[in-house]
């Protein structure tokens, strides 16, 4: 005999993982469209241009400020999904530290199995739009500022925190929920820097899945990968800047 007090539970249980799931791809949609749609005129302006990167740089507050519209609506805040007080500072810069040294190995390794794999790529990661940096202080500050504020920031709060957070609700009716949202958002991490080329794409992606991991792992705690990665663009810029990128 069907226990129809049983199917009507299971009914309302999977309307329910339905409404979530559907809700994440919303808030994730709501809060891209600025990113997706500046960025896109952005790089096609030129993303070593001022204009075209005035363009990405107001993409990503928007997207910031949508995304915590979002959170705001859901009873959520930033601090809950990986901004709260680390329980020890000296701890997190050195994971921060440890993640850096992690992400560089990463870049490097993938980078050179990129360029030795028959038909995936010629050409190293296409980097040019940062050459007009090269011995120009000035700007190499401008972009050092950018390191620590809209890079690390901006693209740790996205990419890590709310996208591995709203893609662990569209998954939800699977074991496997956090591990297909730290590889959704890597690879949209690795499609976010297209302009880099396949190389660029494939290493960003390889680097996004590492920040991704290290935030699970660390409990959220989104201090560490935005350490990382303010770090990592720090060192990059100042190789541009002495001419020895």
């Amino acid at each position: 005999m069907i226990n129809k007090s049983a199917l009507s539970v299971n009914e309302q249980t999977s309307g329910r993982l339905d409404k979530i799931r559907y809700r994440g791809l919303l808030d994730i949609l709501i809060a891209y469209i600025p990113l997706l749609f500046l960025g896109v005129i952005g790089t096609w302006l030129g993303a070593g241009t001022l204009l075209g990167g005035m363009l990405i740089t107001l993409g990503y507050v928007l997207t910031i400020a949508a995304a915590s519209g979002v959170l705001k609506l859901r009873g959520s805040s930033w601090r809950e999904i990986g901004l709260a007080r680390p329980q020890s500072w000296p701890r997190t810069v050195l994971l921060g530290i440890g993640t850096l040294v992690g992400a560089a190995i990463v870049s490097v390794v993938v980078t050179m199995i990129a360029l030795n794999f028959p038909g995936l790529a010629t050409e190293p990661a296409d980097v040019s739009r940062f050459n007009p940096m090269e011995g120009n202080l000035l700007l190499f500050l401008g972009y050092l500022l950018l390191a620590w504020t809209t890079i690390a920031f901006g693209e740790e709060m996205f990419f890590r925190a709310f996208l591995i957070t709203r893609l662990g609700e569209v998954f939800n009716n699977t074991k496997l929920r956090w591990g297909l949202a730290l590889v959704g958002s890597s690879v949209a991490f690795g499609l976010a820097h297209y302009q880099e080329g396949p190389v660029g794409i494939l290493s960003t992606g390889a680097i996004g899945l590492l920040f991704g991991w290290i935030y699970l792992r660390t409990g959220r705690n989104l201090w560490v990968t935005i350490i990382a990665h303010g770090l990592l663009n720090s060192l990059r810029f100042m190789l541009v800047y002495l001419g020895a990128a």
